[in-house]
């Protein structure tokens, strides 16, 4: 896209951000936004864009371009009627043009769809679509991140132990972990927002995109149907056999569902039996056959989702291999399916941290587990400073092994090595492993992922 084209598309979608509420009342659920009813809505109000500045431009009678207008909604072309008629064509935009052209007066219908071809329609008309959706999941996507930035704040010193290869690591706080959520849900929406500034536009270049049926002013005509549409400008090149747009906006929805995903997953580990330092409070009955069942809702929504989206998001990459100028072998059904199984993660995301109760008991419980193994990186570098850090590794390594297979105190097997003990007792080791203590920088570290987060979230103007 030119330099021109970017920052127009840049401008469009600020505005967009900006109208915030008022635009999200407007925009119907993602089903319904995908629906027949509706796309048939979004593809008459191009057409009438197209017939406008065709009458402007005297290629049609002003006369019918207004009989168009007025026609062009659900009410005077119902979308059953359009059904029928498409079981007798066999094609939608024809079937939808045949009942049109019969509920308008005079020879207006013989002037709706005018030197267009059904793909210039219907591709402007699905990249609407998915503009809209993504400005709902960026919106959710803000929710869930609010949410969290609290959570980040109450617990940026909470002590918990940290996990790595599935087994506990070193201390830190709950909120660096929720600092980490917090990052890569702000990354994703970012991703989406460069998506909606790349990806703005109208298309009416016809069959092939040689623009022969528009006549001479035919990149004037498309690029003034996009300032009707509201669109940034048109791109210089024919898109009709290029679906690079959606199927990396099904490639960014699957990376955003793993993210909410890899959350999901914590939350619904973390509330289990074994660890309970996070809990999904609900009222839903767990079990038919155990009373005593409370099972996870939200996180197993959005786990369920974020192992759909992805495999759904797979059907538009493979839609980019069409053959020639278009195929017609369209997927383009795909585009409401992914829609409509993210719409129900991120919702679902919403609800999950939302309801997300935070034990810090649980969590300072198990700190003590592994019985003070977890402060053998700090012990190695306490007693390095006496006996060197590559013996006090070796011989660290050897008491942790030791206090593993013994099931013993972690501080005890050091004591018990006699190349350790005197320079535990000398530095009075015992009192230093403290794992609440030995949590480095993790509240700054959160207080510094809150406040990018927070400035990050100033770039988005208004409310989403």
């Amino acid at each position: 896209m030119n330099a021109l084209t970017t920052a127009a598309a840049a401008a469009t979608l600020l505005a967009a951000i900006a109208a915030g509420p008022a635009r999200a009342a407007d925009t119907p659920p993602i089903p319904e936004l995908f629906a027949l009813p509706h796309t048939q809505a979004l593809l008459m109000r191009m057409e009438a864009a197209l017939a406008r500045v065709q009458a402007r431009r005297g290629v049609i009678p002003p006369a019918a371009a207004e009989e168009i207008a007025r026609t062009a909604n659900l009410e005077s072309v119902p979308q059953p009627e359009v059904a029928a008629e498409y079981k007798r064509v066999g094609h939608p935009l024809v079937a939808l043009l045949n009942v049109w052209a019969k509920k308008t007066k005079g020879d207006a219908g013989e002037y709706i769809h005018y030197g267009a071809t059904t793909q210039d329609i219907y591709d402007t008309v699905q990249l609407r679509q998915c503009r809209e959706a993504a400005l709902v999941f960026i919106s959710d996507l803000r929710q869930v991140e609010e949410t969290l930035l609290k959570i980040a704040n109450e617990h940026r010193a909470t002590p918990m132990i940290g996990r790595t290869v599935g087994r506990h690591a070193l201390p830190f706080t709950f909120g660096v972990k929720v600092g980490s959520w917090l990052g890569e849900n702000r990354r994703n929406i970012e991703r989406l927002k460069g998506w909606l500034t790349r990806n703005d536009t109208t298309m009416i270049s016809g069959a092939v995109g040689s623009y022969a049926a528009l006549g001479k002013d035919a990149f004037d005509i498309e690029a003034e149907v996009a300032k009707e549409l509201g669109t940034a400008e048109p791109w210089p090149a024919d898109w009709k056999g290029a679906k690079d747009m959606f199927a990396e906006y099904g490639a960014l929805l699957a990376i955003t569902s793993k993210s909410l995903g890899r959350i999901a997953q914590e939350v619904f580990v973390l509330q289990g039996d074994d660890f309970r330092e996070i809990e999904e409070p609900t009222s839903n009955v767990g079990s038919s056959t155990m009373p005593h069942k409370v099972n996870p809702s939200f996180s197993r929504t959005v786990l369920t989702q974020a192992r759909a989206v992805p495999h759904l998001a797979d059907i538009l990459r493979d839609w980019q291999m069409s053959f020639y100028e278009r195929d017609q072998i369209s997927s383009a059904d795909a585009l409401g399916d992914v829609s409509s199984a993210m719409d129900k993660l991120t919702k679902a995301a919403v609800r999950m941290v939302v309801n997300m109760k935070v034990n810090p008991e649980a969590m300072a419980r198990d700190l003590g587990r592994t019985n003070g193994l977890i402060m053998a990186e700090e012990a190695m570098f306490l007693l390095g400073e006496k006996i060197g850090k590559h013996t006090a590794h070796e011989e660290v390594r050897l008491a942790a092994r030791a206090a593993w297979d013994n099931n013993t105190q972690f501080i005890d097997e050091i004591m018990a090595r006699p190349a350790l003990a005197k320079a535990a007792a000398d530095i009075g080791l015992a009192q230093k492993l403290d794992p609440k203590k030995y949590i480095g920088l993790s509240p700054e570290a959160t207080d510094r992922a809150i406040e990018f987060i927070r400035r990050a979230r100033a770039t988005d103007p208004g409310v989403m």
